[in-house]
């Protein structure tokens, strides 16, 4: 191929890899050809030159050879796909063998309602045309790495007495999610472009970032702020007027003037001073949150828990840590569901995917009947959980769960994950329930924490686990533990 665009540039020889990346992780690699009529013609016509079977029988997918004809030039784009971001080197790999693309890797890092992919690596084309080659192909072509001498390239590419390797130029074009940051020759929107000649003695460092902003997190967060920031108006607002209403220097500067109106005002402050502690109204039990994993479903037989196994029997990635990290973007509402089938690797219509996938799923077996004790008491039900929300939704209809849990907060449709600050205030705008008078049942111990932080109580649905001794939280093994204190208050009231 590389002859055939020699031949066909003339003097100068340009040549583009693309790779696109989406949100989810996975992608696609471009390659393209574009000659002119006179290089078709030259090079004794494309169907005859440029075989394009093995390429399909690799994966790769194939557009062309087309003709347009208002510019009348010919074009061949082969393209492959990738669902992992693991993928991409080997693909790379495949255009021109190792050691042209080194070290291409992307990642990822998370932090609150931000996700930044990173794609770093090196091109080398300090091999020269050679590196279009290997010693089979050499060996096969009479000692010729291509099949002709430098001094018949040049003359391919109309340069006599040139080295044809400053006729070739590569430019790789990679586009990340998000804002972009990348020290590259040309950077446009979310796209980055490195132009790296065949002529080159040193690799070509290619570093670029890009930033997506999740906003559903970032408006939990503007409300919680907002909150908080009212709340310290008003801490502020009753610290002042307490001041005033017990100024320490009154009745010390009785030679100064007091208007009458002053001391009426200073009177009416002190008459509408807020009560004190003791008289603030009793804590009362308003709303019983229970977690999702280990408390509403039981262990084991949870979504999480049944999701490495049943992607694996599906001809799925095997990698545990690969299938969570799937999950949490699926969990954050980054992708769809069947986005997240895909991206595990894991094929078929997405809807026969959930509902196989769910099958599997069960309620504990003793929150049906803590549910309809809850309903009796007249006492509001919610659910916190960090889950996939059409799965969420699927539950919810199968169980029939609607009739007794009154609210969900999903991570799915917040677009945070609990311990976030981001759950906890959707939980308490939706349920209109003060933190003071909610009880969390939860089975992980940085959830409770973070709900203790806000006021909360607590208790830590244990299961098998083991409790560390002068653990902080009360605990129970299953929901008949909440009702053996005394007088049947649930532990923390």
């Amino acid at each position: 191929m590389v002859v055939v665009v020699l031949t066909g540039s003339g003097c100068q020889v340009d040549s583009t890899v693309a790779i696109g990346l989406a949100e989810n992780g996975s992608g696609v690699v471009e390659v393209g050809l574009v000659l002119d009529d006179a290089a078709v013609e030259a090079v004794g016509g494309i169907d005859h030159q440029i075989r394009l079977d093995d390429l399909v029988d690799a994966g790769w997918d194939v557009d062309g050879p087309n003709r347009s004809n208002d510019s009348g030039l010919t074009s061949i784009v082969a393209s492959k796909a990738f669902e992992v971001p693991d993928r991409l080197p080997s693909i790379l790999d495949e255009i021109a063998g190792p050691g042209v693309f080194e070290r291409m890797g992307l990642s990822r890092e998370r932090s609150f309602a931000r996700t930044t992919w990173s794609l770093s690596g090196r091109i080398d084309l300090s091999g020269g045309i050679e590196a279009f080659s290997d010693p089979a192909l050499a060996e096969a072509l009479s000692g010729l790495p291509l099949g002709r001498t430098r001094e018949e390239l040049a003359a391919l590419a109309g340069c006599q007495g040139c080295d044809p390797a400053d006729s070739f130029n590569m430019h790789l074009v990679v586009t990340l999610p998000g804002e972009l940051i990348a020290d590259a020759d040309l950077v446009d929107g979310s796209s980055a472009t490195w132009t790296v000649s065949l002529a080159d003695s040193a690799p070509t460092v290619v570093n670029v970032t890009g930033s997506v902003v999740d906003r559903a997190p970032r408006l939990w967060l503007g409300a919680a702020l907002t909150s908080a920031a009212l709340l310290v108006l008003l801490g502020v607002s009753r610290l002042v007027r307490r001041t005033l209403g017990h100024n320490p220097l009154r009745g010390r500067v009785g030679h100064l003037p007091k208007p009458t109106r002053r001391r009426r005002r200073a009177t009416e402050i002190i008459e509408q001073m807020p009560p004190r502690p003791e008289e603030v109204a009793e804590r009362r039990l308003e709303l019983v949150v229970l977690g999702g994993i280990g408390v509403v479903w039981d262990g084991g037989t949870d979504p999480e828990g049944l999701l490495v196994s049943f992607v694996r029997e599906h001809g799925g990635v095997a990698d545990p840590r690969e299938v969570a990290d799937r999950y949490r973007a699926a969990s954050l509402g980054q992708v769809s569901a069947g986005e997240f089938w895909t991206a595990v690797g894991v094929l078929g219509d997405a809807d026969e995917l959930d509902a196989g996938y769910l099958s599997g799923v069960r309620l504990r077996p003793d929150v049906s009947a803590f549910l309809g004790q809850m309903a009796q008491r007249n006492m509001t039900v919610a659910c916190l959980t960090n889950a996939v929300l059409p799965w969420t939704v699927l539950l919810r209809s199968r169980f029939d769960l609607d009739a007794l849990i009154s609210h969900w907060v999903v991570s799915g449709e917040v677009g945070a994950r609990k311990p976030g600050q981001a759950m906890f205030e959707a939980l308490r705008r939706m349920s209109g329930v003060p933190f003071a008078n909610m009880l969390l049942i939860d089975s992980e111990v940085a959830t409770l924490e973070a709900a203790r932080t806000m006021g909360m109580s607590t208790v830590l649905m244990s299961g098998t686990a083991l409790i560390p001794e002068g653990f902080a939280h009360p605990t129970i093994d299953d929901f008949s533990g909440l009702f053996r204190q005394k007088g049947g208050q649930p532990p923390g009231q």
